[in-house]
């Protein structure tokens, strides 16, 4: 068996060096692994929040798993719903098994530049939404994808607020400040 002291392996094959702490708001959550893909060490990446959309020809590495641990990345394609990975030292469906259930980041550096006024899921999470009146109507807690657009659920006093992620309704994103200012449309609200 290889030496594996000061690296991360799949089995017995060395895949990479201990991560250094890369946690923060530099890392976007691509998805979680799911399940082995064929017999050459594949796996299948259930994508959350449309991440997919972010990755380009330029990402080499992810980072997998509470530890983010680093690994080669050496191709994905898009399939179905998800992602099909390739990992640099996971070769078998055994070493691929063994990655099941790990969640995937991507390094912010690695991903294709935002357009205006487009955001990553990561960083609208949290974020204080008022209305123009600027009353605080609670916290953006979840990013649900639809089909013609996406929808932000607002947890606040009221219960949920389900927001069309929409010009006429979403005013104006202040990252830096943490701030959403919204314009509320009749029957949006339970009052």
């Amino acid at each position: 068996m290889k030496e594996s002291s000061n690296r991360n392996t799949i089995g017995e094959t060395i895949i990479g060096p201990e991560v250094q702490d890369t946690s923060g708001p530099n890392l976007l959550f691509v998805g979680v692994i799911t399940r082995p893909h064929g017999v050459k060490g594949e796996v299948w990446v259930k994508i959350i929040n449309k991440a997919d959309k972010f990755l380009d020809g330029q990402t080499n590495k992810v980072l997998l798993g509470v530890r983010q641990v680093p690994y080669e990345l050496e191709s994905f394609r898009v399939h179905r719903n998800g992602l099909l990975v390739k990992l640099a030292g996971c070769d078998d469906r055994n070493n691929a098994d063994i990655l099941r259930g790990s969640e995937v980041y991507i390094s912010v550096d690695q991903m294709k530049p935002l357009r205006p006024n487009e955001y990553y899921v990561n960083d609208l999470i949290g974020l204080s939404v008022f209305t123009e009146n600027g009353e605080h109507i609670g916290d953006l807690a979840e990013v649900l994808p639809t089909g013609a657009n996406d929808v932000y659920s607002i947890n606040g006093e009221d219960g949920e607020i389900l927001l069309p992620a929409i010009k006429s309704v979403i005013k104006s994103v202040d990252l830096m400040e943490r701030k959403m200012t919204v314009r509320l449309m009749p029957g949006m609200r339970k009052r």
